[in-house]
């Protein structure tokens, strides 16, 4: 009675709700690479495809493990080996944010974004490929309990609190004094995967082949992994700043490296990566 009769209650009520709802443990900084500093004007993007049924056997071999496990898994064994080339890989993990959605079953159907985040090692401090993969199984299980704990709504009514032009204005700050290059991050790359159709699709009669996906590096997040499914095809996509990624045909090469050695260490028997490379 009291929050209907009183403007604001209710709106405060929610404001506690929502900041008692977005609580999530305490987490180290994660290891600073080249992808952690201040982006240029300049992008490069890579992408490669894999056999999806091979990349099904490679998920079995870990009981629990997903088709997102193995994307991740693929990610970091090449970019340890890319870091190992360079010199420059940390001794610590790795760290991949994943969106993943968190629509539950009664909410199939409806309206709106039901969407959170996961943060999960890379395995990039593990050289074995099966034991990477169970290490990134292991972590995506917990991680995405957390985030389902938490839920969509509550990470929305959290994004209320904060007005939009208070984020912009810190966002402009934290790049003209580049703030990237001052702070620790909190991950070190994305990998976000949305699934395809199975079943070929088609426009006026031509058959669609394949397709690639991408999205806008920051500063403090130079590397994204956009991973996607179609007709058979596991698709991974690479963005990047150019000048911290100035071979992207080669980290390209290394996914393929990486998804190759991850087959051969679980005993999956399928073909493997496609040899044919993307027009751009």
């Amino acid at each position: 009675l009291t929050a209907a009769a009183v403007p604001g209650v209710a709106d405060v009520r929610r404001e506690q709700q929502a900041r008692r709802n977005f609580e999530l443990p305490a987490m180290s900084p994660a290891p600073r690479t080249r992808f952690s500093g201040p982006v240029s004007t300049h992008r490069v993007v890579e992408a490669r495809r894999f056999d999806l049924a091979t990349a099904k056997e490679i998920k079995a071999a870990v009981p629990g493990a997903t088709i997102n496990d193995v994307a991740i898994t693929v990610v970091g064994g090449a970019l340890r080996a890319y870091l190992l080339e360079k010199g420059e890989l940390p001794d610590a993990a790795l760290r991949v944010m994943a969106p993943i959605s968190t629509r539950t079953p009664e909410q199939a159907g409806t309206a709106g974004n039901q969407v959170s985040a996961m943060i999960v090692t890379a395995g990039t401090d593990v050289a074995d490929p099966r034991q990477r993969l169970a290490a990134v199984h292991e972590s995506t299980a917990a991680s995405k309990a957390t985030a389902e704990a938490t839920g969509a709504r509550d990470l929305a009514q959290f994004s209320e609190l904060a007005p939009g032009g208070l984020v912009a204005l810190a966002a402009r700050t934290a790049s003209q004094f580049e703030m990237a290059t001052r702070t620790t991050p909190l991950v070190n790359t994305v990998v976000s995967n949305v699934p395809g159709s199975q079943v070929p699709l088609y426009f006026s009669g031509a058959r669609l082949v394949t397709f690639f996906g991408g999205a806008g590096v920051t500063d403090g997040m130079g590397l994204l992994h956009g991973v996607s499914s179609y007709a058979g095809q596991l698709i991974l996509s690479v963005v990047s700043d150019r000048e911290m990624l100035p071979d992207p045909g080669h980290y390209a090469d290394l996914l393929e490296q990486s998804f190759a050695e991850l087959a051969a260490a679980t005993g999956a028997t399928g073909a493997g990566a496609e040899r044919e490379r993307p027009r751009h």
